[in-house]
């Protein structure tokens, strides 16, 4: 077993005791068409012996998202139910009478958490997160989005060991070729959002040596996203 394997089957294991020790049945996921949730997908689909419920909520999603949607529903021989809340999300546009762009783009990852947590509700399932360690240190998530979740079971992987096992699960290629998108919006790509690639994240958090530019952006993004990664603060009697 190589170390790729190795990591897959843990994570397999580590799902399915978090499963059983909460006395639940199954898993829910909320499955984008990016490389992140197909390869937990695929882990959990082909190393778990789980009752599991994917979920693609299109909010305006590109045709490419669908696509590989698709293309994995049919790689793993498995139901991926589609829900469209694009109506529901423009009546919220109306009433909220935001103009900001990413106020507004957020919006689309907390109504998806909303939705995934009531799906799971109703199945006794957990909401597994896809989130992954260069994500997570730079804080490039929604807080209450896409990191609202039971357990996150690649929190752990950078990006290219995300490739690595998507590869190893024999994942779609459009999944594992497109370029990383959030899919806030259109034509939105991670690394072009961030202005740094997720080869020199990794390199940096692997302690490598990065270009003096790229260093400051990650520390600049990592400093300023801290107050994502803690639990809101609560004022203690001294402050009263």
């Amino acid at each position: 077993m190589n170390k790729v394997q190795s990591q897959i089957k843990n994570i397999a294991k580590w799902i399915e005791t978090y499963v059983k020790s909460a006395k639940l049945k199954g898993v829910t996921l909320g499955v984008s068409g990016g490389i992140d949730s197909a390869v937990v997908a695929g882990i959990v689909s082909k190393f778990t012996n789980l009752q599991t419920q994917y979920v693609f909520i299109d909010i305006g999603n590109s045709e490419i998202d669908c696509k590989c949607v698709r293309e994995l529903s049919n790689n793993l021989k498995t139901t991926i139910r589609t829900i469209d809340l694009q109506k529901e999300f423009n009546q919220l546009v109306k009433i909220f009478k935001i103009k900001n762009k990413m106020a507004l783009a957020n919006v689309k990852p907390r109504l998806r958490m909303t939705t995934l947590f009531a799906l799971a509700s109703e199945k006794k399932h957990i909401v597994l997160g896809t989130s992954n360690a260069d994500e997570l240190y730079l804080g490039y998530f929604t807080k209450f989005g896409d990191a609202g979740c039971d357990i996150m079971p690649i929190a752990h992987l950078n990006k290219s060991e995300i490739f690595d096992i998507a590869k190893e699960l024999k994942l779609p290629k459009s999944i594992i070729q497109r370029a990383p998108s959030a899919s806030l919006f259109d034509n939105q790509t991670d690394e072009q959002e961030i202005g740094v690639t997720y080869k020199e994240i990794d390199a940096y958090l692997s302690g490598k040596k990065i270009s003096l530019k790229s260093k400051q952006i990650i520390e600049r993004l990592h400093k300023i996203n801290r107050h994502k990664l803690v639990l809101p603060l609560k004022m203690n009697n001294k402050n009263r």
